[in-house]
């Protein structure tokens, strides 16, 4: 355990948790970008602009990815 200093952060716990937490970070990611894609008609056709419009456009996207994940 030389030169931890050097390393990212957070890189000593990520090692130590044997890929628990790389594993984590890859499942967010996927989430993330499956909201995205899901959201992204509905954006270019209802955003105008308001990020309130945006934020409402993300809470409909996860739930249509809840409601396809029901079967």
């Amino acid at each position: 355990m030389t030169d931890i200093k050097a390393k990212d952060h957070g890189w000593l716990e990520a090692k130590q948790s044997g890929g628990a937490v790389y594993e984590l970070g890859v499942k967010q990611s996927r989430h993330g970008k499956t909201i995205r894609r899901i959201a992204e008609p509905l954006m270019e056709k209802h955003w105008k602009n308001s990020v309130t419009n945006l934020h409402r456009i993300y809470r409909v996207a996860e739930y249509l990815l809840t409601r396809q994940k029901r079967k």
